[in-house]
């Protein structure tokens, strides 16, 4: 089935982002948003993203040809009347989520293939209202979208394999790789593979061992990721956004319990969101859009915090990568994804310089499992379990 109409649902900047990339592909799109303001701003962006690309050869029309194949919209109604495909990309809230879709199906084709551009909730939680449960289909897009190669394909246990398939068609049209969840559970398998590195710079911080400027530091110059963890926060705003999303998340279990199957798990993340996460966030310690949060961003604007690399060595580098490995290898384990799409998943989406499994040589195996053996006996009441040696970590050939 070839998709040449697109509707976006959302102008912010992963939905003017996806629509972008599907009119750079040659479709005709329809970008709704119930502000017309904020439509007025997405086509601003767009605009100038399009001519940056343009000035690096990246796209092959001109800016004004594919911005002439958006067209945008406050009424849904009439966004989606004869799309054969739609992606919402509204906010991280279930109800909002769940609600909007089912009045998309009102109002589109019988045919239509409903895509929802969500990081971590439940794929068959949002279909709920729908009817035709089997034309849903999970797109986490990573951000920003023009620019990051991979989306994660996420399937309910409704969604049939022709959506499945046109939804990888479409992938490989806009030139993006891919990977597969393969069971729609909590983060789904490329957030939920890194997350474990981010509880536990967290955790580590909150014991004492070190401040977020010396596991930052370890972070850039002994792991070689782009961004400190703490950094990351800040820029993303996430503690402010993850405890508003565990909120949807504890309203989803009451339905579907099977969506977190790792209790331990669900401990350790719900303890930082709401006893850390959320209380910085009613302090006004959100990050960049608030000026201050780990770090100082005068004027609200992000500057890259200048961090001595001699902090690094303070920290063995095995004391995050350990746990961080075993929250990985539970996605293997529990059958959420391959050891290679893990992999491919945290070079893509995370720009890691390698895939999470292809550090275990510079620790050695047995060190790693020695330090989860060490933390576990040490963790607090909200991190028992967690620690616990994945099974694919025990037995690991190096």
């Amino acid at each position: 089935m070839s998709i040449e109409k697109v509707a976006v649902i959302g102008s912010g900047l992963m939905g003017h982002g996806i629509a972008q990339v599907a009119a750079m592909s040659g479709q005709t799109v329809v970008l709704i948003d119930k502000s017309e303001d904020a439509l007025a701003f997405a086509r601003q962006k767009m605009g100038d993203s399009l001519k940056r690309l343009a000035e690096k050869g990246r796209i092959k029309d001109t800016p004004e040809a594919v911005l002439g194949r958006i067209r945008t919209t406050s009424s849904l109604a009439d966004g989606v009347r004869d799309a054969q495909y739609v992606v919402e990309a509204v906010f991280e809230d279930i109800n909002l989520k769940r609600n909007l879709l089912a009045e998309v199906e009102a109002h589109a084709p019988k045919d239509t293939i409903l895509g929802t551009n969500t990081s971590g909730l439940s794929i068959q939680a949002i279909s709920g209202k729908v009817k035709n449960k089997e034309k849903v289909i999970g797109m986490h897009w990573m951000n920003p979208p023009q620019l990051m190669k991979l989306v994660e394909i996420i399937k309910s246990n409704k969604t049939d394999d022709a959506t499945l398939q046109t939804t990888l068609d479409l992938c490989t049209r806009y030139g993006k790789e891919t990977v597969i969840s393969q069971r729609d559970v909590w983060f789904f398998l490329a957030a939920r593979a890194r997350v474990g590195f981010s509880i536990e710079n967290c955790a580590m911080q909150l014991a004492g061992v070190a401040d977020h400027r010396t596991l930052d530091a370890v972070t850039r110059y002994k792991i070689g990721l782009p961004m400190g963890e703490f950094e990351l926060l800040d820029f993303t705003g996430a503690v402010d956004i993850r405890p508003k999303g565990l909120a949807s998340v504890e309203e989803i279990l009451k339905e579907h319990p099977d969506y977190e199957p790792w209790p331990e798990f669900r401990n350790a993340y719900t303890y930082l969101a709401k006893e850390v996460w959320a209380d910085m966030a009613a302090k006004g310690l959100s990050g960049v859009k608030t000026g201050k949060g780990f770090y100082e961003y005068p004027g609200k604007k992000y500057v890259k915090p200048d961090i001595p690399k001699e902090l690094a060595d303070k920290v063995d580098p095995v004391q995050l990568m350990a746990p961080a490995l075993n929250a990985a290898a539970w996605c293997v384990t529990h059958g959420v994804g391959s050891v290679e799409d893990v992999n491919k998943s945290m070079r893509l989406a995370f720009g890691w310089p390698k895939g999470i499994f292809d550090y275990i040589p510079d620790y050695g195996i047995a060190k790693i499992i020695e330090v989860l053996n060490a933390k576990e006996k040490a963790a607090p009441h909200w991190l028992h379990g967690f620690y616990r040696v994945d099974p694919l970590l025990a037995n690991w050939k190096s």
